[in-house]
C-alpha cells in the first residue's frame, strides 16, 4: 500500500495530538504544515521534523504542494467549509475536524466539492473508530443487552471564561452545542441511526451570546430515546450509558475511551482496550485505507452521516433557543 503524505492546516492543541500519532505510524508521513503565522508554522514543524520550506505561512501555499496527498483541517469550525473546499478544488483529500461545518447547508457545499472533484472527504469523528466503541457496537449487535431502549451521554467541561476566546466567542463558532454537543449527537447516531422522529432541546445562552450548556432529547422509532447533555461551563463525567432490555453498557469518557463495562443479570464484564498511540491513529488508518482503495468516502463516517447529523444539530439549535 502507498504511504500517504499528510499536511495539517491549523496548528492548535488538537493538531499536536494528530501530529503525534502520524509521526509514530508506518503507513503515513507528515510532510507539511500551515498556519497564518509563518513563525508558528516553523515552530510546529520543528517539533515533528517537517522541513522548514514545507512549513507554510498561508493555507493557500500548502494546497499547492504536490507532495501532499491529504490535509487534516484543524482550524475553528466556522472556517471548515471554505478551507475544505479550497483543498478539494486543489485535489487534496480532506479529513476535517468535527463539527464538519456549522450547519447542514455548509456541509452540503463541501460534499458537492468532493463529488465534483472526485476527492476523498471525511469528518474527523475519531470516537467512531476507537476499538472500545467498535466492541460496544459488537455487543449491541450480538444482543448482549437485548434491544437498546435508552442512551444517556454527557460531555461537559469547565472552560475559563474568555469572551474573545474560541469557546465563548460567537464569531468563532463558540458554544457547547458545536464544540461538545456534536460528540453526544454523533454517538447517538452511532447507536440509533441518524433519523430521530422527535427532537427536543434547551440551550442556555450566556452573556456573550453563545450556548454555555445544552440538553437534548432525541426520540426514535419504538420509543427509543437519547438523553444528551453538553456544556462548556461545568465538568461532567463524559460518560455514555447504553441501556437495553436485558442489560447495560457503560463507556467511560466515551469520546476518547479505552474502557467499557457490560452488565447483564448483575454480572459485570469490564474490558480495557488501550490505544496503540493516542486514539487518533484509528481514524487516520481509515482515511489511508479509503484512499488506497480509491474510495471517496468512509462507510463508517459517511457523507450522509455528516449531513444528517448536522441536520439534527440545526434543529436542536432552532428548538433550543426560546
Amino acid at each position: 500500500m502507498k504511504k500517504i503524505r499528510w499536511g495539517i492546516i491549523g496548528l492548535g492543541e488538537i493538531a499536536n495530538k494528530f501530529a503525534q500519532a502520524v509521526t509514530k505510524m508506518d503507513n503515513v508521513e507528515l510532510v507539511s504544515v500551515a498556519s497564518r503565522s509563518k513563525e508558528k508554522s516553523i515552530a510546529f514543524g520543528d517539533k515533528y521534523n517537517v522541513a522548514i520550506d514545507r512549513c507554510y505561512g498561508s493555507y493557500e501555499d500548502i494546497v499547492k504542494d504536490d507532495d501532499v496527498d491529504v490535509i487534516y483541517v484543524a482550524v475553528p469550525h466556522p472556517f471548515h467549509k471554505d478551507i475544505s473546499i479550497m483543498c478539494l478544488k486543489n485535489k487534496k483529500a480532506v479529513l476535517c475536524e468535527k463539527p464538519v461545518t456549522i450547519n447542514e447547508d455548509e456541509v452540503r457545499e463541501v460534499i458537492k466539492a468532493a463529488e465534483e472533484n472526485k476527492v476523498f472527504f471525511m469528518e474527523a469523528m475519531k470516537t467512531r473508530f476507537l476499538p472500545i466503541n467498535k466492541k460496544v457496537k459488537e455487543w449491541i449487535d450480538e444482543g448482549r443487552i437485548g434491544e437498546v431502549r435508552l442512551l444517556q451521554a454527557d460531555f461537559g467541561f469547565k472552560a475559563d471564561f474568555d469572551p474573545l476566546g474560541r469557546l465563548y466567542n460567537k464569531e468563532l463558532g463558540g458554544g457547547a452545542l458545536l464544540d461538545v454537543g456534536i460528540y453526544t449527537i454523533s454517538y447517538s447516531s452511532f447507536i440509533f441511526g441518524n433519523k430521530p422522529i422527535c427532537i427536543g432541546s434547551n440551550l442556555y445562552i450566556g452573556s456573550t451570546g453563545v450556548d454555555e450548556c445544552v440538553s437534548i432529547n432525541l426520540t426514535y422509532e419504538e420509543g427509543k430515546q437519547a438523553q444528551l447533555y453538553g456544556a462548556i461551563n461545568v465538568n461532567s463525567k463524559r460518560e455514555a450509558n447504553i441501556i437495553g432490555a436485558e442489560g447495560r453498557i457503560c463507556v467511560e469518557r466515551f469520546s476518547s475511551s479505552d474502557t467499557a463495562t457490560l452488565t447483564v443479570n448483575g454480572n459485570e464484564e469490564k474490558i480495557y482496550m488501550p490505544f496503540d498511540i493516542n486514539g487518533f491513529e484509528y481514524q487516520i488508518n481509515e482515511v489511508v485505507d479509503c484512499i488506497n482503495k480509491g474510495k471517496l468516502q468512509s462507510e463508517i463516517m459517511s457523507w450522509q452521516d455528516s449531513i444528517e447529523i448536522m441536520r439534527i444539530m440545526d434543529e436542536v439549535k432552532a428548538k433550543g433557543i426560546k
